[in-house]
C-alpha cells in the first residue's frame, strides 16, 4: 500500500474520530451546549457570516493576484467563480477534488501544468505566512504574558512591540526573497509585497473577526486577540495535512489559546459554529461559481503564442490528482 492510500484512510479514520468525539462531548454536555446555543444572538451569527464573506473576498483577491502572475488576468466574479467552484470539492472523498478542479479551469484559460503549480504554490505561500504574521500581532500585541512566560523573558509592553517589528521584518523579507526567486519562473510581474502583505493581513482580520463577534461577553479591546489566536489555529489546521480542511485540529488550538479567558464548553460551541459558518459561506460562494460558467472558456486575452506555449505543459489531467494528492489548500 502506498502512501497516497495510507494517508486517505488516515483522513478517513481522522474525520470519523473527530465527530465521534464531538458527538460524544456535546451528547455529554448537551444542557450547556443548550445553553450556548440559545445565548447566541442572531445578529452575530449573520454578521460573523458577513464577516467572513469579506476575508474570503480579500483571499480571493490573492488568488486573483497569483494566477496574474502566469499571464491569466480573469476578471474578479471570474475568479470568485472558480474558487467558489472549487472549494467545494474539498468535501468530496479523497480531499484533493478543489486542486484537480482548479487545474482544470486554469488549463482551459491556457495555464501550463508548472503555471498552474507556481500560481498555487504563490498563494498558498501568501495566505499561510500571513495567517501566521497576524496570529503574531495579535498575540504578541494583546497577549504578551503569555509569550514571556513561556519564553522566560519580561513582561513589558516595549519589549512586545519591539519582537512584533521585527517578526513583521522577517515576514516582509521572506516574502522579498520568495518574490524574487519565483520572479524568474513566473511568466509576469509579481505584485508589490507591500500589496500583497495588506491583503493578507485584512483578509484574516476580517476573518478572524467573524470568530470574535460571535463572543458577546468580551470587550472590543479583546479583538486582537481573537483574530490572532484564530489566524494561529488555522495556520495549524492548514499544515496537519491528515485533517480534512483542519478539521479538529483547529478547533482544538482554539480551544488551546482561549483555555485561560473562555471555558472548553464555550469555545467549543462557538468553533462548531463557526465551522458551520464557513461551510455556509462556501456554498455560498459556489452557487455564485456556478452562475460563472463561462470561466470554463479560454480566456481570448491569452495570445496565440502563449497559448500555444502553454499547451506544451498542459497535459495535467491524469496527473493532477497524484500530484496533488498530499497537499490541503486554503480554508
Amino acid at each position: 500500500m502506498d502512501k497516497k492510500k495510507i494517508l486517505g484512510i488516515v483522513k478517513w479514520l481522522w474525520l470519523i474520530l473527530v465527530l465521534a468525539a464531538a458527538g460524544y462531548y456535546f451528547y455529554q454536555h448537551k444542557v450547556e451546549v443548550i445553553n450556548l446555543l440559545k445565548q447566541i444572538d442572531v445578529w452575530r451569527i449573520v454578521l460573523s457570516l458577513i464577516l467572513l464573506l469579506i476575508g474570503k473576498a480579500f483571499l480571493v483577491k490573492l488568488v486573483q493576484y497569483s494566477v496574474n502572475c502566469e499571464g491569466w488576468y480573469p476578471t474578479y466574479p471570474e475568479i470568485l467563480g472558480v474558487y467558489g467552484l472549487s472549494s467545494l470539492g474539498k468535501y468530496l472523498p479523497g480531499g484533493i477534488w478543489h486542486f484537480v478542479g482548479r487545474f482544470g479551469v486554469y488549463k482551459m484559460n491556457g495555464l501550463s501544468a508548472k503555471a498552474s503549480t507556481r500560481s498555487m504554490v504563490l498563494e498558498n505561500i501568501w495566505i499561510l505566512s500571513s495567517a501566521l504574521a497576524t496570529g503574531v500581532i495579535g498575540v504578541f500585541l494583546s497577549r504578551f504574558d503569555l509569550i514571556a512566560n513561556l519564553l522566560s523573558i519580561p513582561n513589558e509592553k516595549w519589549l512586545a512591540i519591539i519582537l512584533t517589528i521585527v517578526i513583521l521584518a522577517l515576514w516582509i523579507t521572506a516574502l522579498m526573497i520568495v518574490h524574487k526567486i519565483m520572479q524568474k519562473y513566473t511568466s509576469r510581474q509579481i505584485p508589490k509585497v507591500a500589496r500583497v502583505a495588506l491583503t493578507g493581513l485584512l483578509l484574516w482580520t476580517f476573518i478572524g473577526g467573524s470568530f470574535f463577534v460571535m463572543f458577546e461577553e468580551f470587550p472590543f479591546s479583546s479583538a486582537p486577540l481573537f483574530i490572532g489566536g484564530y489566524a494561529v489555529s488555522w495556520a495549524v489546521g492548514y499544515i496537519a495535512i491528515f485533517a480534512p480542511g483542519g478539521l479538529g485540529v483547529r478547533e482544538a488550538v482554539l480551544a488551546l489559546v482561549f483555555s485561560s479567558i473562555a471555558s472548553v464548553d464555550l469555545i467549543a460551541v462557538y468553533a462548531a459554529m463557526n465551522r458551520i459558518i464557513w461551510v455556509i459561506a462556501e456554498v455560498l460562494f459556489g452557487l455564485f461559481g456556478m452562475s460563472q460558467k463561462r470561466i470554463l472558456s479560454a480566456s481570448p486575452e491569452l495570445t496565440s503564442e502563449e497559448t500555444g506555449h502553454a499547451s506544451k505543459e498542459s497535459n495535467i489531467d491524469s496527473n493532477a490528482k497524484e500530484q496533488f494528492s498530499d497537499v490541503e489548500i486554503t480554508g
